[in-house]
């Protein structure tokens, strides 16, 4: 057995099956799902931010540039305020989404779990002070907490079913009714337990469990933005693409709470005026790393389209628009490259040629480093050029990513180009020597 066989058949024996665990673990997919939910909200919040802060100096004498700018100041009190109740209340509505999702996993209610979660998030991280509520843990210094609220409201809940501690009620009662009025208990549960320790909490070191939970953290967020970090996560995600399941799908909703902590992080710097501290956040991803999806694909499509091979001709004619878009499936699963020991390292190593090109020019500060963000599907220059806030070198290096990957995908696909034209010059000849025959049995 070859080698590349061989560690095939270990990973789909061994790493497979714990991916797949992973990608239906109740919590982990509930993360997903929630901020799924909650990323619409970041896309818009991130869009106003543009309109507000325009891509040319203030005393610009250019036209379009000078009425930008007085639109800005025209709109400021209004954008900012939305802003304000969007990007910047991302940890309230996660903690609505994460607790009504994983409600929704267990197969419970998920509307009251995330009224639950909600009311449990304000107690904890929003404390009243001279009539006045504290609201800095809404954004996204506060996703941790509010990764931690929805689990705990949800399987406080669980628990106090599996105890059987609930409110009885006649069989008359109608379902609804019935439903709403078992969250009593479970409001009276976190009156009666998180919230005292959260008030024994504050009393005793003078600070929130938000705060806390953010000192516990920042060892763990320092590391998120180290080179080797994104190097094992490009490699841990690729290495599941390789076996045919979505790495990003598995393994991002892991590390999303770090990664909109750190633009978070960039953001508060920004309007402080202060250095942004971090290179790596969800966009970094986006538009340097995967730009045209996972493994950099839109560079492989650039390849298969002039390919000599017409099945690869036509994965690449299928497949290059959707990559433009971040949607590499045609592409990994048309080739395909999944399981393919052919397209095993350039899959790996194009994204991470990109990451750590990209981290050392943004760590450099040759480029601005990120505090927005756009959607994933925007077209990776576009997308660079967005989140950077106008940078014009952004999507110049975005670009010359794109040409790294084609460099490093080209001899790969040669030589699988190579293989693919044989089987179809095989299959070719046999289709032929098979119409010669029917022919010379039609003459007989």
């Amino acid at each position: 057995m070859s080698f590349s066989q061989y560690f095939i058949d270990f990973m789909n024996t061994h790493v497979a099956p714990i991916a797949r665990r992973m990608e239906n673990q109740p919590h982990i997919s509930a993360i997903r799902d929630g901020f799924i939910v909650v990323l619409p909200f970041l896309i818009v919040g991130s869009f106003i931010m543009i309109l507000l802060i325009p891509p040319f100096d203030e005393n610009t004498q250019n036209t379009f540039g000078q009425t930008w700018w007085h639109f800005a100041k025209w709109a400021s009190p209004y954008g900012w305020h939305f802003f304000q109740m969007s990007f910047n209340a991302i940890s309230l509505f996660t903690s609505a989404s994460i607790a009504y999702h994983l409600a929704k996993a267990y197969k419970r209610e998920p509307l009251p779990a995330a009224f639950l979660s909600v009311m449990t998030f304000l107690l904890v991280a929003a404390p009243v002070k001279e009539s006045a509520m504290e609201i800095k843990f809404f954004g996204g210094i506060g996703l941790f907490s509010a990764l931690f609220v929805a689990a705990y409201t949800v399987e406080m809940t669980r628990l106090l079913e599996y105890l059987n501690i609930k409110i009885r009620l006649p069989k008359e009662v109608p379902h609804a009714v019935a439903e709403s009025l078992n969250i009593v208990i479970p409001i009276l549960t976190i009156l009666l337990t998180l919230y005292p320790f959260s008030i024994w909490v504050e009393n005793d070191s003078g600070r929130t469990i938000p705060q806390l939970i953010m000192d516990f953290m920042a060892p763990l967020i320092a590391v998120s933005d180290s080179l080797g970090a994104i190097c094992l996560f490009v490699i841990a995600t690729h290495l599941l693409w390789f076996l045919g399941i979505n790495g990003s799908l598995v393994l991002m909703q892991l590390w999303t709470p770090f990664l909109l902590q750190n633009m978070a992080a960039n953001l508060a710097a920004f309007q402080a005026g202060e250095p942004l501290p971090f290179i790596i956040t969800n966009s970094f991803w986006d538009f340097y790393i995967v730009h045209g999806a996972s493994g950099g694909v839109i560079a492989l499509a650039f390849l298969l389209i002039r390919s000599q091979s017409a099945h690869l001709r036509s994965i690449g004619k299928i497949g290059l628009v959707p990559s433009f878009f971040s949607i590499g499936e045609p592409i990994v699963y048309g080739v395909p490259m999944v399981v393919n020991p052919l397209f095993f390292i350039p899959l790996i190593l194009a994204p991470l040629a990109n990451a750590v090109t990209a981290y050392l020019i943004l760590d450099f500060n040759l480029i601005h480093r990120i505090y927005l963000m756009a959607p994933w599907t925007t077209p990776a220059p576009i997308g660079a050029y967005l989140v950077s806030a106008g940078d014009i070198w952004a999507p110049v290096l975005s670009i010359s990513l794109i040409i790294l990957d084609i460099m490093i995908y080209y001899p790969f696909f040669k030589l699988y180009e190579k293989v693919c034209l044989e089987k179809e010059q095989t299959q070719n000849m046999t289709e032929c020597s098979e119409l010669l025959k029917k022919a010379q049995n039609a003459a007989q």
